[in-house]
């Protein structure tokens, strides 16, 4: 499984946007990717180590789709594809 994490705060103006994308892609890939939402504050130290210092972000893996904007929906669905075919690769 295949997880797409959202950073997010409360008084983030873009992180609603960047869930209903994150969401909206897992759904496409529905039962190999899940959305997790993280909030800042309590997961900073996970934040720090993957290079994440705002509001929202988006990583998959440990890559970083989008930082302090909303996630290009077109960039996320290729890295989730390239995460599938990779995974699948080594599976098979």
């Amino acid at each position: 499984m295949i997880t797409i994490k959202v950073f997010t705060l409360p008084s983030c103006p873009n992180c609603p946007a960047a869930k209903e994308v994150a969401k909206e892609v897992a759904e496409k890939f529905k039962g190999k990717v899940k959305v997790e939402e993280l909030n800042l504050q309590q997961y900073f130290i996970d934040a720090l180590q993957l290079g994440v210092a705002s509001t929202p972000s988006v990583v998959v893996g440990n890559k970083i789709i989008s930082r302090g904007d909303v996630p290009d929906r077109e960039a996320l669905i290729k890295e989730i594809e390239k995460m599938l075919s990779i995974s699948g690769g080594q599976n098979a």
